[in-house]
């Protein structure tokens, strides 16, 4: 177990710690702009349009504003689930006209997971959040670690695998594997039964609402919010322990 202090409260006797990745682990925008701009433009060339805005009004529907370079506040990437953003750019493009079928989505989908499953694709789009590789080092062996994610779970094993950060790490739980999305406590429940360890010696770590959300419902006794372009402090900070700006502000005791 572990003691984590933050500005003057001390969070006590931690045996789990349950990361969100995207926004929390690594940087929102690098990575998620990355992915939409792909799927965008899979779905572009499938559509066979000549309006090259087009990619970047795709990208923006899936909250990717590629002008501000800057994810939406309001998601969905980020909050929502892979399906709900498969059927929301479905719509929109059907509403405007478009002559999009479910399969093209889908398919831009999974192009684009093989696409970030290259090295130099994820290596070039993943930025840790500062201080978090040696916040991980420092509790290593120290206290258990998971990460909740709606990335895929063979994309979180090559994530950690490529930052050597594999070993603090002793559950990943991908959107493939989860049964019921944030806000639902699903996720949060099953990690600490899986790794036996009870909510009241676990924190949870997010940036978004939904994250901390189902940190709460699954009565984790610490939650903690890593603040990202998603982060909506007026409703994050009566519900967190801690609002932190990265992994340095954190300090273990």
């Amino acid at each position: 177990m572990i003691n984590l202090k933050i500005e003057d409260e001390v969070l006590k006797d931690i045996d789990l710690i349950i990361f969100d990745k995207d926004g929390t682990l690594f940087e929102l925008y690098p990575y998620w702009s990355t992915v939409a701009v792909k799927r965008a433009e899979l779905i572009y060339n499938s559509l066979g349009n000549k309006n090259t805005s087009l990619v970047e009004q795709i990208a923006l529907i899936m909250g990717a504003d590629l002008k501000n370079k800057r994810m939406n506040p309001k998601g969905p990437i980020g909050i929502y689930n892979r399906t709900y953003i498969q059927n929301l750019i479905y719509d929109e493009l059907k509403n405007k006209g478009y002559g999009i079928e479910r399969e093209m989505v889908l398919n831009a989908f999974n192009q684009t997971d093989a696409y970030m499953k290259m090295h130099d694709v994820l290596l070039n789009s993943l930025v840790p959040i500062r201080g978090l590789i040696e916040f991980l080092n420092e509790i290593n062996g120290h206290c258990k670690c998971a990460i909740f994610s709606y990335d895929l779970t063979n994309n979180l094993k090559s994530i950690v695998e490529m930052f050597k950060i594999d070993g603090s790490f002793n559950l990943l739980l991908g959107g493939d594997r989860i049964t019921h999305p944030k806000p639902d406590p699903w996720g949060a429940i099953k990690i600490m039964k899986e790794l036996h360890v009870l909510p009241e010696n676990t924190a949870f770590i997010g940036d978004s609402a939904f994250d901390i959300e189902s940190g709460k419902r699954a009565e984790c006794e610490f939650l903690i919010t890593v603040v990202s372009d998603i982060s909506n402090l007026e409703v994050l900070k009566p519900m967190s322990n801690a609002v932190i700006e990265d992994f340095t502000k954190i300090k273990v005791c």
